[in-house]
């Protein structure tokens, strides 16, 4: 199977993907920016949904003052990397909401610091607002559209954001493609456009390779 993928994949993905019959390709639709941010005062815990925001902080000089706190996440891929840090992970869940659900569950009366990115879908923030859970957030990268017309000699496309759906969207068609989500948040955004759509169960990439060989048998 061929594929397109709307986002750079380090070596050792594209070796795992190699190795089940997968032939990728690379066309980057969106770009991160990571962006400078007052650090702020840091209360309970911290919140981190995406690898970016975690590369963000690793950079900033004040990062040491975080790390005897409990850190909630989003992704195996992100708690393996906090572990690897010798960070405290509490809590990991598959996608954002399953995150703030399970916080408002168990920690509703704590205080939390939200390390995000400028565009997002807000599904923390409003969560807790609705809930009554303290939380300050820190924007400390960006996401910019790179959409590119791509030449049409590929069977699906692996689909990572809901920013990336956005940006392919512009130049580029879904017909008679099979899309691969990285998650349901991302899956939302490629319904819009497409039903030929399958989701992984967990974002992280032995879930996707396991999605993507039951569709190279068919």
């Amino acid at each position: 199977m061929h594929l397109l993928s709307t986002k750079k994949l380090n070596s050792k993905i594209k070796l795992a993907l190699y190795q089940s019959g997968i032939y990728t390709f690379e066309a980057p639709m969106i770009k991160t920016r990571i962006i400078d941010f007052q650090w702020p005062k840091i209360e309970y815990g911290v919140i981190i949904t995406s690898s970016t925001a975690l590369k963000s902080i690793l950079k900033n000089s004040q990062y040491k003052s975080i790390i005897k706190l409990p850190f909630f996440c989003v992704g195996t891929t992100t708690k393996i990397r906090l572990i690897e840090l010798g960070l405290n992970v509490v809590e990991c869940e598959n996608s954002a909401k399953d995150l703030a659900n399970k916080i408002i569950q168990k920690y509703s009366n704590k205080t939390f610091n939200y390390f995000c990115g400028k565009q997002r879908l807000n599904i923390t923030e409003n969560l807790f607002k609705k809930n009554n859970v303290n939380l300050f957030l820190s924007e400390v990268y960006e996401t910019k559209e790179a959409s590119k017309k791509v030449e049409d000699n590929f069977e699906g496309v692996l689909f990572f954001s809901p920013s990336a759906v956005k940006s392919y969207a512009l130049n580029n068609s879904f017909n008679s493609k099979k899309c691969f989500s990285w998650g349901h948040t991302t899956a939302k955004e490629i319904a819009k456009h497409t039903d030929n759509y399958f989701i992984s169960k967990k974002p992280e990439i032995k879930s996707l390779i396991l999605l993507l060989k039951k569709h190279i048998k068919k």
